[in-house]
Protein backbone atom coordinates (compact mmCIF):
# COMPACT_ATOMS: atom_id res chain seq x y z
CA UNK A 1 0.00 0.00 0.00
CA UNK A 2 1.50 3.48 -1.32
CA UNK A 3 1.74 6.11 1.03
CA UNK A 4 0.07 4.21 4.10
CA UNK A 5 2.00 6.61 6.82
CA UNK A 6 0.02 9.51 5.28
CA UNK A 7 -3.31 7.93 5.92
CA UNK A 8 -5.50 8.24 8.98
CA UNK A 9 -7.67 5.99 8.16
CA UNK A 10 -10.35 6.93 11.23
CA UNK A 11 -10.43 10.30 9.97
CA UNK A 12 -10.94 9.51 6.13
CA UNK A 13 -13.76 6.93 7.15
CA UNK A 14 -15.60 9.10 9.84
CA UNK A 15 -17.14 11.33 7.38
CA UNK A 16 -18.38 9.14 4.91
CA UNK A 17 -21.72 8.50 4.16
CA UNK A 18 -22.48 5.34 2.86
CA UNK A 19 -25.46 3.55 1.36
CA UNK A 20 -26.54 -0.07 1.56
CA UNK A 21 -28.84 -1.33 -1.06
CA UNK A 22 -29.87 -5.62 -0.77
CA UNK A 23 -31.08 -8.44 0.27
CA UNK A 24 -31.37 -7.79 4.70
CA UNK A 25 -30.92 -11.31 6.55
CA UNK A 26 -31.33 -12.27 9.91
CA UNK A 27 -28.37 -14.94 11.18
CA UNK A 28 -30.22 -16.97 14.27
CA UNK A 29 -28.62 -19.59 16.30
CA UNK A 30 -30.42 -21.99 18.54
CA UNK A 31 -27.33 -23.43 20.83
CA UNK A 32 -27.36 -26.38 23.32
CA UNK A 33 -25.85 -29.46 24.59
CA UNK A 34 -25.97 -32.87 22.86
CA UNK A 35 -26.36 -36.02 25.33
CA UNK A 36 -28.38 -38.63 23.74
CA UNK A 37 -29.77 -39.92 19.98
CA UNK A 38 -33.53 -39.52 19.59
CA UNK A 39 -35.29 -42.55 20.09
CA UNK A 40 -38.16 -41.18 17.61
CA UNK A 41 -35.11 -41.22 15.03
CA UNK A 42 -31.57 -41.37 14.49
CA UNK A 43 -30.95 -37.71 14.95
CA UNK A 44 -29.95 -35.90 17.57
CA UNK A 45 -31.07 -34.20 20.69
CA UNK A 46 -30.38 -31.40 21.72
CA UNK A 47 -30.63 -29.75 25.04
CA UNK A 48 -31.62 -26.07 23.99
CA UNK A 49 -29.47 -23.19 26.04
CA UNK A 50 -29.58 -19.91 24.30
CA UNK A 51 -30.44 -18.03 21.07
CA UNK A 52 -29.08 -15.54 19.68
CA UNK A 53 -29.00 -13.16 16.42
CA UNK A 54 -27.12 -11.04 14.12
CA UNK A 55 -27.45 -8.84 10.90
CA UNK A 56 -26.38 -10.76 7.69
CA UNK A 57 -26.70 -10.57 4.58
CA UNK A 58 -26.68 -6.67 3.15
CA UNK A 59 -27.49 -5.81 6.95
CA UNK A 60 -24.05 -7.53 7.47
CA UNK A 61 -22.32 -5.23 5.12
CA UNK A 62 -24.09 -2.53 6.67
CA UNK A 63 -22.65 -3.20 10.07
CA UNK A 64 -19.43 -4.06 8.74
CA UNK A 65 -19.23 -0.20 7.18
CA UNK A 66 -20.67 1.58 10.55
CA UNK A 67 -17.69 -0.48 12.47
CA UNK A 68 -15.41 1.25 10.17
CA UNK A 69 -16.72 4.77 11.24
CA UNK A 70 -19.10 5.50 8.72
CA UNK A 71 -22.51 7.24 8.54
CA UNK A 72 -24.70 4.16 7.20
CA UNK A 73 -28.13 4.09 5.45
CA UNK A 74 -29.48 0.43 4.70
CA UNK A 75 -32.41 0.40 1.45
CA UNK A 76 -33.84 -2.89 0.94
CA UNK A 77 -36.88 -4.76 1.53
CA UNK A 78 -38.67 -6.58 4.81
CA UNK A 79 -41.57 -8.72 5.72
CA UNK A 80 -44.14 -7.83 8.18
CA UNK A 81 -43.26 -10.47 10.86
CA UNK A 82 -41.21 -10.50 13.82
CA UNK A 83 -37.58 -11.17 11.39
CA UNK A 84 -38.09 -8.30 10.33
CA UNK A 85 -39.22 -6.01 13.56
CA UNK A 86 -36.24 -7.48 14.81
CA UNK A 87 -33.69 -6.69 12.10
CA UNK A 88 -35.17 -3.01 12.00
CA UNK A 89 -35.19 -2.12 15.19
CA UNK A 90 -31.16 -4.07 15.21
CA UNK A 91 -29.78 -1.98 12.82
CA UNK A 92 -31.82 1.33 14.46
CA UNK A 93 -29.95 0.67 17.57
CA UNK A 94 -26.39 0.28 16.34
CA UNK A 95 -26.62 3.86 14.68
CA UNK A 96 -27.71 2.51 10.73
CA UNK A 97 -30.46 4.59 9.59
CA UNK A 98 -33.56 2.27 8.08
CA UNK A 99 -36.03 5.34 6.45
CA UNK A 100 -34.84 2.98 3.37
CA UNK A 101 -36.27 -0.13 4.58
CA UNK A 102 -39.63 -1.14 2.96
CA UNK A 103 -42.33 -3.40 4.16
CA UNK A 104 -44.04 -5.46 1.86
CA UNK A 105 -46.97 -7.24 2.80
CA UNK A 106 -46.72 -11.29 2.28
CA UNK A 107 -43.07 -11.32 2.15
CA UNK A 108 -41.50 -13.05 4.58
CA UNK A 109 -37.35 -11.53 6.02
CA UNK A 110 -34.85 -13.65 5.31
CA UNK A 111 -34.26 -15.95 8.24
CA UNK A 112 -31.50 -18.21 8.91
CA UNK A 113 -32.29 -20.13 11.78
CA UNK A 114 -29.40 -22.68 12.59
CA UNK A 115 -28.87 -25.06 15.63
CA UNK A 116 -25.46 -26.34 17.23
CA UNK A 117 -24.00 -27.55 19.75
CA UNK A 118 -20.41 -25.80 20.67
CA UNK A 119 -19.10 -25.07 17.07
CA UNK A 120 -20.89 -28.13 15.01
CA UNK A 121 -24.31 -27.05 13.41
CA UNK A 122 -26.47 -29.53 13.58
CA UNK A 123 -29.28 -28.23 11.07
CA UNK A 124 -30.22 -25.15 9.53
CA UNK A 125 -33.95 -23.90 8.36
CA UNK A 126 -34.38 -21.04 5.99
CA UNK A 127 -37.28 -18.89 6.09
CA UNK A 128 -37.51 -16.37 3.38
CA UNK A 129 -39.31 -15.54 0.12
CA UNK A 130 -36.98 -15.03 -2.87
CA UNK A 131 -39.24 -14.20 -5.38
CA UNK A 132 -38.22 -10.41 -6.72
CA UNK A 133 -39.88 -7.51 -4.58
CA UNK A 134 -42.61 -6.11 -6.24
CA UNK A 135 -43.09 -2.26 -7.97
CA UNK A 136 -44.19 -0.98 -5.81
CA UNK A 137 -41.32 -1.77 -2.95
CA UNK A 138 -38.79 -1.01 -5.98
CA UNK A 139 -40.38 2.56 -6.87
CA UNK A 140 -40.07 3.55 -2.83
CA UNK A 141 -36.48 1.91 -2.95
CA UNK A 142 -35.32 4.57 -6.26
CA UNK A 143 -37.81 7.42 -5.00
CA UNK A 144 -35.30 6.96 -1.74
CA UNK A 145 -32.00 6.67 -3.95
CA UNK A 146 -32.98 9.77 -5.56
CA UNK A 147 -33.92 11.53 -2.14
CA UNK A 148 -30.76 10.61 -0.58
CA UNK A 149 -28.22 10.99 -3.53
CA UNK A 150 -26.67 14.17 -2.91
CA UNK A 151 -25.94 12.94 0.48
CA UNK A 152 -24.13 10.38 -0.10
CA UNK A 153 -20.61 9.23 -0.90
CA UNK A 154 -20.91 5.76 -2.13
CA UNK A 155 -23.50 3.35 -2.51
CA UNK A 156 -23.07 -0.81 -2.26
CA UNK A 157 -25.41 -3.54 -3.62
CA UNK A 158 -25.20 -6.52 -1.77
CA UNK A 159 -27.41 -9.24 -3.75
CA UNK A 160 -28.01 -12.42 -2.23
CA UNK A 161 -30.11 -13.25 -4.74
CA UNK A 162 -32.96 -13.43 -2.44
CA UNK A 163 -35.19 -10.50 -4.51
CA UNK A 164 -34.32 -7.01 -3.76
CA UNK A 165 -31.75 -6.69 -6.90
CA UNK A 166 -33.39 -9.67 -9.21
CA UNK A 167 -34.65 -7.21 -11.52
CA UNK A 168 -31.73 -6.21 -14.04
CA UNK A 169 -33.23 -3.47 -15.37
CA UNK A 170 -33.79 -1.69 -11.53
CA UNK A 171 -29.93 -2.35 -11.34
CA UNK A 172 -29.27 -0.52 -14.10
CA UNK A 173 -31.61 2.40 -12.96
CA UNK A 174 -29.69 2.46 -9.44
CA UNK A 175 -26.20 2.38 -11.03
CA UNK A 176 -27.32 5.26 -13.51
CA UNK A 177 -28.67 7.59 -11.17
CA UNK A 178 -25.21 6.81 -8.87
CA UNK A 179 -22.42 7.48 -11.68
CA UNK A 180 -25.25 10.34 -12.90
CA UNK A 181 -24.40 12.11 -9.28
CA UNK A 182 -20.22 11.18 -9.46
CA UNK A 183 -21.20 8.69 -6.71
CA UNK A 184 -18.64 5.66 -6.08
CA UNK A 185 -21.04 2.30 -6.79
CA UNK A 186 -19.82 -0.96 -6.37
CA UNK A 187 -21.62 -4.61 -6.55
CA UNK A 188 -21.28 -7.98 -4.93
CA UNK A 189 -23.61 -10.00 -6.27
CA UNK A 190 -24.57 -13.93 -7.12
CA UNK A 191 -26.26 -13.12 -10.30
CA UNK A 192 -25.61 -14.53 -13.64
CA UNK A 193 -27.16 -11.72 -15.26
CA UNK A 194 -23.77 -9.46 -15.01
CA UNK A 195 -24.85 -7.21 -17.68
CA UNK A 196 -26.59 -4.89 -15.86
CA UNK A 197 -23.64 -4.19 -13.83
CA UNK A 198 -22.54 -1.67 -16.50
CA UNK A 199 -21.05 1.37 -15.28
CA UNK A 200 -20.75 0.05 -11.71
CA UNK A 201 -17.10 1.03 -9.77
CA UNK A 202 -16.16 -2.69 -9.40
CA UNK A 203 -17.69 -5.87 -8.93
CA UNK A 204 -16.96 -8.52 -6.42
CA UNK A 205 -17.71 -12.51 -7.19
CA UNK A 206 -16.51 -14.91 -5.40
CA UNK A 207 -14.93 -17.65 -6.99
CA UNK A 208 -17.83 -20.25 -7.24
CA UNK A 209 -19.97 -16.72 -8.53
CA UNK A 210 -17.17 -16.12 -11.32
CA UNK A 211 -17.36 -19.47 -12.80
CA UNK A 212 -21.17 -19.64 -12.92
CA UNK A 213 -21.47 -16.13 -14.52
CA UNK A 214 -18.88 -16.02 -16.88
CA UNK A 215 -19.68 -19.94 -17.74
CA UNK A 216 -15.95 -20.86 -17.09
CA UNK A 217 -14.63 -23.83 -15.03
CA UNK A 218 -11.87 -22.46 -13.17
CA UNK A 219 -9.03 -25.04 -12.32
CA UNK A 220 -5.75 -23.28 -12.73
CA UNK A 221 -4.50 -19.76 -13.40
CA UNK A 222 -5.47 -19.66 -17.43
CA UNK A 223 -8.99 -20.62 -16.40
CA UNK A 224 -8.76 -17.93 -13.85
CA UNK A 225 -7.69 -15.00 -16.14
CA UNK A 226 -10.42 -16.93 -18.94
CA UNK A 227 -13.46 -16.37 -16.38
CA UNK A 228 -11.98 -13.09 -15.25
CA UNK A 229 -11.69 -11.48 -18.45
CA UNK A 230 -15.03 -12.56 -19.67
CA UNK A 231 -17.06 -11.55 -16.75
CA UNK A 232 -15.17 -8.43 -16.87
CA UNK A 233 -15.85 -7.41 -20.36
CA UNK A 234 -19.65 -8.88 -20.30
CA UNK A 235 -20.29 -6.90 -17.15
CA UNK A 236 -19.21 -3.66 -18.39
CA UNK A 237 -17.76 -2.56 -14.81
CA UNK A 238 -14.40 -0.30 -14.36
CA UNK A 239 -12.86 -2.92 -12.28
CA UNK A 240 -13.39 -6.57 -10.92
CA UNK A 241 -12.42 -7.90 -7.48
CA UNK A 242 -12.39 -12.32 -7.30
CA UNK A 243 -12.38 -13.18 -3.48
CA UNK A 244 -10.87 -16.37 -3.50
CA UNK A 245 -10.79 -17.43 0.06
CA UNK A 246 -7.57 -18.46 1.78
CA UNK A 247 -6.60 -17.42 -1.54
CA UNK A 248 -6.58 -14.22 -0.97
CA UNK A 249 -8.22 -11.44 -4.05
CA UNK A 250 -7.59 -11.51 -7.60
CA UNK A 251 -8.15 -8.19 -9.54
CA UNK A 252 -8.45 -7.21 -12.90
CA UNK A 253 -8.94 -4.16 -15.00
CA UNK A 254 -9.27 -3.37 -18.59
CA UNK A 255 -6.15 -4.01 -20.70
CA UNK A 256 -4.02 -4.62 -17.64
CA UNK A 257 -2.88 -8.44 -16.17
CA UNK A 258 -3.76 -10.27 -13.34
CA UNK A 259 -3.11 -8.92 -9.74
CA UNK A 260 -3.05 -11.23 -6.71
CA UNK A 261 -3.34 -10.28 -2.92
CA UNK A 262 -2.65 -13.60 -0.94
CA UNK A 263 -4.67 -13.76 2.14
CA UNK A 264 -2.92 -12.07 5.08
CA UNK A 265 -4.65 -14.47 7.53
CA UNK A 266 -2.53 -16.54 9.99
CA UNK A 267 -5.06 -19.19 9.93
CA UNK A 268 -8.22 -19.68 8.37
CA UNK A 269 -11.01 -20.50 10.76
CA UNK A 270 -14.42 -19.64 8.89
CA UNK A 271 -14.68 -17.80 5.42
CA UNK A 272 -18.17 -16.68 6.37
CA UNK A 273 -18.81 -12.79 5.76
CA UNK A 274 -15.51 -12.01 4.31
CA UNK A 275 -16.85 -10.99 1.03
CA UNK A 276 -18.80 -8.59 3.15
CA UNK A 277 -15.81 -6.92 4.37
CA UNK A 278 -14.02 -6.82 1.80
CA UNK A 279 -16.38 -5.34 -0.16
CA UNK A 280 -17.24 -2.44 2.77
CA UNK A 281 -13.56 -1.91 2.91
CA UNK A 282 -12.58 -1.55 -0.99
CA UNK A 283 -15.35 0.74 -0.91
CA UNK A 284 -15.15 3.16 1.41
CA UNK A 285 -11.31 3.41 0.42
CA UNK A 286 -12.74 4.51 -3.57
CA UNK A 287 -14.77 6.72 -1.85
CA UNK A 288 -12.17 8.50 0.56
CA UNK A 289 -10.02 9.07 -2.15
CA UNK A 290 -7.35 5.51 -2.25
CA UNK A 291 -6.45 4.45 -5.24
CA UNK A 292 -7.94 0.73 -6.27
CA UNK A 293 -4.86 -1.22 -5.86
CA UNK A 294 -4.51 0.17 -2.24
CA UNK A 295 -8.12 -0.15 -1.67
CA UNK A 296 -8.17 -3.86 -2.29
CA UNK A 297 -5.22 -4.47 0.26
CA UNK A 298 -6.81 -2.84 2.52
CA UNK A 299 -9.85 -4.83 2.31
CA UNK A 300 -7.57 -8.04 1.95
CA UNK A 301 -6.19 -7.30 5.38
CA UNK A 302 -9.99 -7.06 6.80
CA UNK A 303 -10.61 -10.04 5.24
CA UNK A 304 -7.75 -11.55 6.74
CA UNK A 305 -8.72 -10.51 10.18
CA UNK A 306 -12.56 -11.84 9.59
CA UNK A 307 -11.36 -15.42 8.49
CA UNK A 308 -9.33 -15.91 11.74
CA UNK A 309 -12.62 -15.22 13.58
CA UNK A 310 -15.79 -17.83 13.97
CA UNK A 311 -19.39 -16.75 12.62
CA UNK A 312 -20.46 -13.46 11.28
CA UNK A 313 -18.76 -10.39 12.79
CA UNK A 314 -18.33 -7.34 11.27
CA UNK A 315 -14.50 -5.63 11.29
CA UNK A 316 -13.70 -2.40 13.71
CA UNK A 317 -11.57 0.29 12.35
CA UNK A 318 -9.55 -0.22 15.79
CA UNK A 319 -9.11 -4.14 14.19
CA UNK A 320 -8.12 -2.69 10.84
CA UNK A 321 -5.88 0.21 12.38
CA UNK A 322 -3.69 -2.33 14.17
CA UNK A 323 -3.52 -4.79 10.87
CA UNK A 324 -2.25 -1.76 9.14
CA UNK A 325 0.41 -1.47 11.49
CA UNK A 326 1.83 -4.69 11.56
CA UNK A 327 1.47 -4.94 7.93
CA UNK A 328 3.87 -2.02 7.46
CA UNK A 329 6.82 -3.48 9.79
Amino acid sequence: MSDKNGWNLKDKFAGQRILIIGDVMVDEYVVGKVKRISPEAPIPVLNYSRRTRTAGGASNVAGNVAGLGAHVEMAGVVGDDDAGRWIRDYLSETGICVDGMMTESGRMTTLKRRFATKSQQLLRVDMETTAAICDGSRQAVIDYIRERISHIDAVILSDYCKGVLTDADFVKSVIHICRACGVVVTVDSKSSHIEAFAGASFVKPNNLELEQASGVVITDDASLDEAGKTYLDRSGADALLVTRGAMGISVYEPLKARRDYPSKAAQVFDVTGAGDTVISMATMALAAGIPLSDAVALGNLAAGIIISKTGTVPITIGELEKAVGENER
